[in-house]
């Protein structure tokens, strides 16, 4: 390390702002992961994959993308010999692949292909097709989406008809526009797709059911017979770029009819069609998508908050307070100091936490939608749906918004591939579209919350819990919230619940109301958008209620509540005065003359929150490996560590460097431009 007193100051700025931490520190960083016991055995794994030399990405930036694919292929392959020289369970395979932090061509084998057959397929089917995939004797992705249709899972254009006569089934695209596309896995690796297709029989479409669709040969990866498959090119950002999104066209391809997924509906020998208790529980493999998407926004965020509130922290640039001497010898101030830096990056910190903890919520509510289904009871399928549409809308949006607003609060150095937040961003951003087009999904969440809505106004039992505070609306309170006190009132739980709910129920009364008054169901999209964003702003909130009572009541976490609270209290008043301002006012939830105590209020949080900073970065439990970041290490040593990434740019050395220079040379000395350069004496 350099003995530069300003280099050196990074790492003593660095180390200042740990030790102001005002909450134990490694507590919360079990309380995030699972438990002590829990990071311990993550733990293990981390240092196992850090340990591994294939596992270093500080090379790919500087590859092609065919360079990148064939790279994460050789780590998926060590992967799987990791598994068995240590002798992993699932559990600990899982938890080595997601600690190295790479989308491979295998990503959707784990967490699509596999999951999707052993939940919707029968024992039998679960026997072969799981066990084979296990041991990847084949390789499987989840094709739903097609070139013409994303959504719109009732408008897939692929066909399944059934033969009798040969008791199968005929997996066709009609044209091109039903080419599955965007399909992860499908590009080079998968040897076999779970195909969403719509079920005809004797000329009767059934909608959309899985089929189990052998697509290449895994002895010698050749497409199977009536099947075009192939990769459908970069995407945008370079996001993705080490997995293989593909596409798939079906002609006329036969398979047998066992290979439909029958676990909840059923195609007999005569043809017979037994449908399932319920139409859409198909879809629980997408809820399940969405589940985990909550959860990598929630990772990403923390992870781009976690590298900018760092860098802010060594980084230094001008006086704060100005200071106009020429000859003035006191250090630069830190960026962190800066109030418009804490504004734009303490209420992401906080949006993050809010994300892990409603992410943790989400998976516990589709452990026991799963439960149930099982039993084949799907009472929980709707609220569970919505809930996962919802927030997945949110999250996305949110993330990926505040990711790169991340990089911009890092300055010019954020644009670097060397900050880490590039390709976070890059990753997370077409989440707003995969698994359901945000503003889709948004229309979704409007017409589960109108039929609770239908319930209130027939006096009926609300069904959801998500949905509780449409009740208020039989009280006939249509003023703004009255306050007597902000300064307390607003940091009360039970009042911020009343005020974001008060908000989310006047918004789908109003929704209501339009569509009686004859609107267009079609024309209501941005009100539809308008109220996902506000029940989800309540759903948050009441998890962080919610986990803060919890931690409370339980000795171990005790001591983390008050910090847990403040960040529930920021990401409260960040939301209510900033972020989602306009509607608390266009609902006359709150009035506008209570807008400065709320500020003052706000104020006061963004400085307590900005005090523990890099303590609650720090309580992410990231190691350097996992950041992938030259500016947001550990050390704060960014300047240091920046120099010495660019130092592996092969464009600085042979040959790559001799190549470049020849054709600048071609372009310097073309015709008589060498007697210029002589006579000139350049």
């Amino acid at each position: 390390m350099s003995d530069n007193v300003y280099l050196a100051q990074m790492s003593t700025d660095m180390e200042e702002a740990r030790a102001k931490a005002s909450f134990p520190v490694q507590s919360m960083v079990y309380l995030l992961r699972g438990g002590k016991g829990a990071y311990e055995k993550s733990n293990k794994i981390r240092e196992l994959a850090e340990r591994e030399p294939l596992f270093d990405k500080s090379s790919l930036s500087f590859q092609s993308r065919q360079e990148q694919l064939c790279t994460s292929l050789l780590i998926s392959k060590r992967l799987i010999e990791m598994v068995e020289e240590n002798d992993m369970d699932d559990e600990q395979f899982i938890a080595l692949f997601r600690h190295i932090e790479l989308l491979t061509p295998l990503a959707l084998h784990y967490t699509a292909f596999m999951p999707v057959i052993k939940a919707q397929g029968t024992t039998e089917q679960a026997d072969k097709w799981h066990t084979a995939a296990k041991r990847h004797a084949i390789i499987g992705c989840y094709a739903q989406t097609e070139l013409s249709h994303g959504s719109n899972v009732m408008g897939l254009n692929t066909v399944a008809v059934f033969d009798q006569a040969t008791d199968e089934f005929v997996i066709h695209s009609p044209d091109i526009t039903a080419a599955k596309w965007w399909i992860g896995g499908l590009g080079v690796a998968c040897t076999h797709a779970v195909v969403q297709a719509q079920l005809i029989i004797a000329g009767k479409s059934l909608g959309p059911h899985l089929f189990i669709v052998p697509v290449r040969s895994p002895f010698d990866l050749k497409p199977c017979k009536g099947i075009t498959v192939g990769d459908i090119g970069p995407k945008a950002y370079g996001g993705f770029s080490t997995t293989d999104n593909g596409f798939a066209l079906f002609d006329h391809v036969r398979i047998p009819r066992d290979n439909m997924l029958m676990k909840f509906a059923q195609v007999a020998r005569d043809g017979s069609y037994t449908p399932p208790v319920h139409m859409k529980l198909s879809y629980g493999s997408m809820v399940k998508l969405r589940v985990d998407i909550v959860t990598d926004a929630a990772w990403k965020l923390a992870k781009a908050s976690t590298i900018a509130i760092r860098y802010c922290t060594v980084r230094r640039q001008f006086h704060n307070p100005p200071s106009f001497k020429l000859n003035d010898n006191r250090p630069e101030s830190q960026v962190i100091s800066y109030s418009s830096v804490q504004h734009r990056l303490m209420p992401l910190l906080a949006t993050a936490y809010a994300l892990a903890v409603s992410g943790e919520s989400m998976h516990q509510q589709f452990g026991q939608l799963m439960d149930q289904l099982e039993l084949n009871n799907a009472t929980l399928l709707p609220e569970v749906h919505a809930t996962s549409c919802s927030l997945k809308i949110w999250s996305t949006r949110r993330s990926s918004e505040g990711i790169e607003e991340c990089r911009k609060s890092m300055g010019g150095h954020g644009f670097s591939i060397f900050s880490g937040v590039s390709e976070l961003f890059a990753n997370i951003v077409p989440a707003n579209t995969y698994e359901g087009d945000n503003f889709v999904l948004a229309q979704q969440v409007a017409r589960f919350l109108l039929k609770q809505l239908n319930n209130v106004v027939k006096g009926k039992e609300i069904t959801s819990s998500t949905a509780d505070y449409l009740k208020t609306l039989g009280q006939g309170i249509t003023e703004p919230f009255a306050f007597e006190n902000h300064n307390e009132q607003i940091l009360n739980p039970q009042i911020q619940l009343e005020i974001f709910g008060m908000r989310a129920a006047r918004l789908v009364a109003d929704l209501g109301q339009q569509l009686q008054a004859g609107r267009e169901w079609s024309d209501l999209n941005m009100e539809c958008w308008t109220l996902n964003f506000a029940h989800a702003e309540y759903l948050i909130l009441k998890q962080m209620i919610t986990k803060v009572n919890a931690m409370a009541a339980v000795p171990e976490h005790a001591g983390l509540a008050d910090t847990m609270k403040l960040l529930t209290d920021l990401f409260c008043l960040s939301t209510l005065g900033y972020s989602s301002l306009a509607t608390f006012l266009s609902t006359s939830t709150i009035h506008p003359s209570d807008l400065g105590k709320l500020n003052e209020q706000y104020r006061q949080l963004i400085t307590r929150v900005s005090n523990d900073a890099i303590p609650l970065t720090d309580s992410f439990g990231f190691s350097d490996h996992e950041l992938n970041t030259a500016l947001g290490k550990k050390d704060g040593r960014a300047y240091e560590h920046l120099w010495d990434a660019v130092q592996k740019n092969p464009v600085n050395a042979d040959p790559e460097n001799a190549k470049l220079n020849k054709l600048v040379m071609e372009i310097l000395h073309r015709g008589n431009n060498l007697e210029y350069i002589k006579a000139a004496k350049l």
